[in-house]
């Protein structure tokens, strides 16, 4: 019995993954981003920006730079070992309403 030869298949690439836009910088970029804060710390010097996601909360630390607030730092609730700012959490809000995408 002879078996017939398979026919070669075509290798079809996986279409490009978009990488993430990248991350704001300051108070505008971050409120375009993600909407108003959930609460705001302002000191004389900086403000505490938290955002609240469904699964967690994230932590935008800005300082004054001339007129403008400048992130510093930011960190996100729960979090990995090894991380202050989980990305995946960071991303979750963007589907926040007030969020453009």
């Amino acid at each position: 019995m002879t078996v017939p030869p398979i026919p070669p298949v075509a290798m079809i690439a996986p279409p490009p993954i978009a990488p993430p836009p990248p991350p704001p910088t300051d108070a505008q970029s971050l409120r375009a981003r993600y909407g108003a804060p959930d609460f705001v710390r302002q000191e004389s010097d900086s403000e505490l920006w938290r955002y609240d996601g469904d699964k967690c909360a994230a932590f935008f630390f800005l300082y004054r730079d001339g007129d403008a607030l400048k992130i510093r730092y930011s960190e996100t609730l729960p979090r990995g070992m090894m991380m202050a700012a989980d990305p995946v959490c960071i991303e979750s809000l963007s589907g926040r309403e007030g969020a453009k995408s």
